[in-house]
């Protein structure tokens, strides 16, 4: 770093006064590690004023596309990010929320058909239990809401020749904790579009944009901290390239032909919710 970069460095640092009128002492200490790495960044690239302002104009089209949140995905940071807030503990790992949650869909019954009969797939028992990681034991009643693509990779909210709400379930756990979802395994599918700003990076940098097959669940109980995560398929040669890097080894899971239903297979599902306040 040169010395006028320098100087220009402390003097952003120097102009954050903690005794300033509103001033948030811990935002600041943050902010000044951003700004460090802000200004390393320009050191290390050499980046001229046009060159910066040109990637913040990026960065705009970025959020006018809607897609900072698959920016911060594709990098990896979101999955780093849920790897630094891990609690080391028993508790089940954190995955990536994804675009289409819905809180809101009616809670059905125990065991929970996600899948019509007329669902075309791979038909998919997925049994588990919801339990306590700081006791092992069981949660009675805990929610458990799941969302998926159907066989092809798309969401119910993103292909009219779905039913509203096809492929989403949410229901409560019995008295030993458990639960079963009747559904079909779901298909991966290609992130975003190659037009967008984003696409175009992802292309630029001969990164491809395929999610490897999954399926999404949230864990909610009063007490615990909400769960929100996803399961993948052992074998799937979609696993390694996974584009948000999220096939981390605790979600990936066999599914074996189940013991009790012709041409079904069956994956077993452990599910450990943390404490509230651990």
């Amino acid at each position: 770093m040169n010395q006028a970069a320098n100087t220009t460095l402390v003097r952003a640092l120097d102009a954050m006064c903690a005794d300033a009128s509103g001033a948030d002492v811990a935002l600041q200490a943050k902010f000044a590690v951003a700004l460090r790495h802000f200004h390393a960044m320009l050191d290390e690239l050499q980046l001229t004023d046009a060159e910066l302002y040109r990637i913040a104009d990026w960065l705009k089209r970025v959020a006018q596309e809607d897609e900072l949140v698959m920016l911060c995905d594709m990098m990896g940071l979101t999955m780093h990010a849920l790897d630094l807030a891990r609690s080391g503990g028993e508790a089940t790992a954190q995955n990536v929320t994804g675009p289409f949650p819905k809180d809101n869909v009616p809670e059905g019954n125990n065991p929970c058909q996600l899948a019509s009969q007329d669902e075309p797939g791979q038909r998919l028992e997925v049994r588990g239990q919801v339990r306590d990681a700081a006791t092992g034991r069981a949660v009675p009643g805990a929610q458990v809401i799941l969302w998926q693509p159907n066989q092809y990779g798309r969401y119910e909210n993103e292909d009219d020749s779905q039913s509203a709400d096809n492929l989403r379930g949410k229901l409560r756990c019995d008295e030993a904790g458990g639960f079963r979802v009747y559904t079909i395994r779901p298909g991966g599918y290609i992130v975003g579009r190659e037009d967008t700003a984003v696409g175009v990076l992802m292309k630029a940098l001969g990164r491809n944009r395929e999610r490897a097959p999954h399926i999404h669940y949230r864990v909610l109980h009063p007490g615990y901290q909400t769960l929100t995560s996803q399961i993948y398929f052992e074998g799937d040669p979609a696993n390694p390239v996974d584009c948000i890097f999220s096939t981390i080894p605790d979600h990936i899971v066999p599914a074996q032909p189940h013991p009790e239903r012709d041409d079904w297979q069956l994956v077993t599902l452990d599910i450990a919710i943390e404490p509230a306040g651990q």
